[in-house]
């Protein structure tokens, strides 16, 4: 099944709604991914995605400079987010991807805003990283300056264990190809079905480059072996997960 709304702010309603449609009567969910043959993702990486806007009255560069600026407020709270200290074990990250606002060169600015994404291999650790930047957005409101937080996207972690079947058969078909699996995490449609608990994997079908930019591309000299692990994971899962 092909679906939609996997990269981006689609926050993953195209594998909600196969979920949501198909259940736990699927044997397991098998999830393609391009640029990662020899992964193996069995653990969904949490993540949690914000649009932090700043409001004030804006005004004339010139006749009304010394008033508050969104975007001047907008910018003090990126530093405070970028200056947050992260753990790196659980590994844990936290990035503003977007940055928007303003009206003119000349103009005070009355509305700026950003897209912040945050991410831990260990939901405690998230969750901890969600009160600190609501904390942050709260104590930036002041008199002249209005900060609200929009949640525009939750991504649930799950997992299965190393010594589930569906993870071993993975590893066993890449073996059997001469490449030792890589067991791993990651945030992709497989989220879904982990969370609810369902059996469900991400595999690789060749490798790539420069991911999540406008140059990126994919080796095809790699998809034979990654169509033939994809195929020999289909076949066999009928007899090791029945």
């Amino acid at each position: 099944m092909a679906n939609v709304c996997e990269e981006g702010l689609g926050d993953l309603k195209g594998m909600r709604a196969v979920v949501e449609r198909f259940g736990a009567n699927p044997l397991a969910y098998l999830i393609l991914e391009g640029m990662a043959y020899g992964e193996i993702f069995h653990r969904g990486l949490g993540v949690q995605r914000y649009r932090i806007t700043a409001s004030t009255e804006g005004g004339h560069s010139w006749a009304d400079f010394g008033i508050p600026s969104a975007i001047h407020d907008l910018a003090g709270l990126v530093t405070k987010l970028a200056a947050l200290e992260l753990p790196q074990e659980p590994r844990t990250s936290l990035n503003v991807g977007i940055i928007s606002g303003g009206t003119s060169i000349n103009t005070i600015a009355a509305r700026a805003s950003l897209e912040l994404d945050g991410r831990s291999t260990d939901p405690g650790t998230l969750q901890n990283l969600v009160e600190k930047v609501q904390a942050l957005v709260a104590e930036s409101t002041w008199s002249g300056v209005n900060f609200e937080a929009e949640i525009i996207g939750q991504r649930p972690a799950g997992s299965i264990p190393e010594n589930h079947p569906l993870v071993q058969l993975a590893s066993q078909t890449l073996e059997s190809q001469g490449r030792r699996a890589h067991l791993n995490i990651g945030s992709t449609d497989a989220n879904i079905p982990l969370s609810l608990g369902l059996p469900a994997i991400c595999i690789g079908l060749t490798h790539g480059r420069g991911a999540h930019t406008t140059g990126e591309y994919i080796y095809t000299e790699y998809l034979p072996k990654g169509l033939e692990q994809l195929v020999g994971v289909v076949r066999q899962a009928f007899e090791v997960l029945k």
